[in-house]
């Protein structure tokens, strides 16, 4: 596996738009907690329910919500990625040097894994900074959220994955992956929570692990309040893995089935 993602590594090393989407998320993060917090210390009349924000352990609940605003970039960047591969018939090409298939399969998702797990490391880091700057020393208290963390980038990553492998047109598979992130889900979930049933809308995709990690949203507050308590953290999980399993179960279907 670490011989395969080298040769990942050094498709993408002078590729601008990685540094530059890259970068976007690196720094991204730690602006939205600076902002956050300066809203926060700065506000003439402080809302008792926010004073607590950037201490341990909300500080790490926190961070993960404002950094899911922003987890979609990472998603853009592996899409761009996919697509070039399905453009410049790649797989082909790693074949006549020497892979096979399944090496070529391995490698995609030590892509995905990579991506989640730098993602991951960029939030934690984040949150321990602003916490530890609050003065609270209890670092551990909370730091479940690093796994959930995990898991939602995960389950971004993974939806881009599979558009990635299905289409050829980045252009359109990143239109329709910004659509469905930033208004299609939570459109739908609105209907379902307001016309079927209150929580329904947990069972999206993204709806689960944003639920997971609800940070100071008023709106998931405000269902949670009318619809009664929601599921259990662990039933989240258990749908984010179901997603998770599905998109990434079709994506090797097609790379594995794919016309060379």
């Amino acid at each position: 596996m670490i011989k395969l993602l080298k040769i990942e590594w050094l498709k993408v090393k002078a590729y601008r738009t990685f540094w530059i989407l890259s970068g976007l998320f690196l720094i991204a993060v730690p602006l939205l907690m600076w902002a956050f917090e300066s809203i926060i210390r700065t506000s003439p009349k402080p809302v008792a329910a926010f004073l607590n924000s950037m201490s341990f352990p909300k500080v790490w609940d926190n961070t993960a919500w404002l950094a899911s605003w922003v987890t979609p970039v990472m998603g853009i960047l592996l899409v761009i990625f996919l697509t070039n591969e399905n453009n410049f018939r790649t797989i082909r090409q790693n074949i006549i040097d020497g892979w096979s298939r399944d090496q070529y399969i391995t490698a995609k998702y030590g892509v995905l894994v990579s991506a989640a797990l730098f993602m991951t490391l960029v939030i934690s880091i984040t949150a321990l900074v602003f916490g530890l700057r609050s003065g609270d020393s209890e670092v551990s208290d909370g730091s479940i959220f690093i796994w959930y963390t995990f898991v939602q980038s995960l389950t971004y990553l993974s939806l881009a994955f599979f558009l990635g492998v299905y289409m050829k047109r980045a252009g359109i598979a990143i239109a329709i992956y910004v659509m469905y992130v930033y208004i299609g889900e939570f459109a739908i979930s609105m209907l379902l929570e307001y016309k079927v049933a209150f929580h329904s809308g947990t069972y999206l995709p993204l709806e689960s692990t944003d639920r997971l990690i609800g940070g100071e949203s008023k709106i998931l507050r405000d269902i949670i309040q009318r619809g009664g308590s929601g599921p259990s953290r662990t039933t989240y999980i258990i749908i984010a893995f179901v997603w998770i399993f599905l998109f990434n179960g079709a994506a090797w279907y097609k790379m594995k089935k794919a016309d060379l």
